[in-house]
């Protein structure tokens, strides 16, 4: 299946389920699904490459910038950067929804960034989707998109 359908069929998987309002989560599964969000999050932060990428699905797909990436294409193309900007530029959670259907989850957050990276000042509002899939080895992320936009200055 090509990249478009697959990422077409993942949103309309959530938007199916969201709209037929069999997306409860129960705390303790709430947890592991934010715990896996997170440790990808502290993994790019640490510089921790190899855990970082444990955390994606073999077939996971990195949206970003209005591009699609595999795992493989983010991992020799993208991560080294977001793993310098994570390191360089702390982001502050501002809200998180959760919701699963059976061993599918996603996980919508926003951030406030701020930092300098490469000597610019950064200060961004952030959004993310993620979702993930129970695994035998805990839930794993098989699609990530992010998008920001500047602060608004006052």
């Amino acid at each position: 299946m090509n990249r478009p359908y697959l990422i077409l069929l993942v949103f309309t998987l959530i938007s199916f389920v969201s709209a037929t309002g069999r997306s409860e989560t129960s705390p303790p599964a709430a947890a592991a699904i934010a715990a896996a969000v997170d440790a990808f999050h502290q993994a790019l932060a640490a510089g921790e490459e190899k855990r970082a990428m444990s955390l994606l699905a073999p077939d996971a797909l990195i949206v970003e910038a209005g591009t699609v990436q595999t795992r493989a294409e983010y991992q020799s193309e993208h991560l080294k950067e977001d793993i310098a900007f994570a390191r360089e530029v702390p982001g502050t959670q501002t809200s998180r929804q959760i919701a699963q259907s059976g061993e599918t989850a996603w996980v919508t957050s926003t951030f406030r960034v701020t930092g300098k990276f490469h000597d610019k000042a950064i200060d961004n509002f952030a959004a993310e989707t993620a979702v993930l899939t129970q695994t035998r080895e805990g839930w794993r992320i098989r699609a990530i998109h992010w998008s920001s936009h500047k602060a608004a200055t006052e």
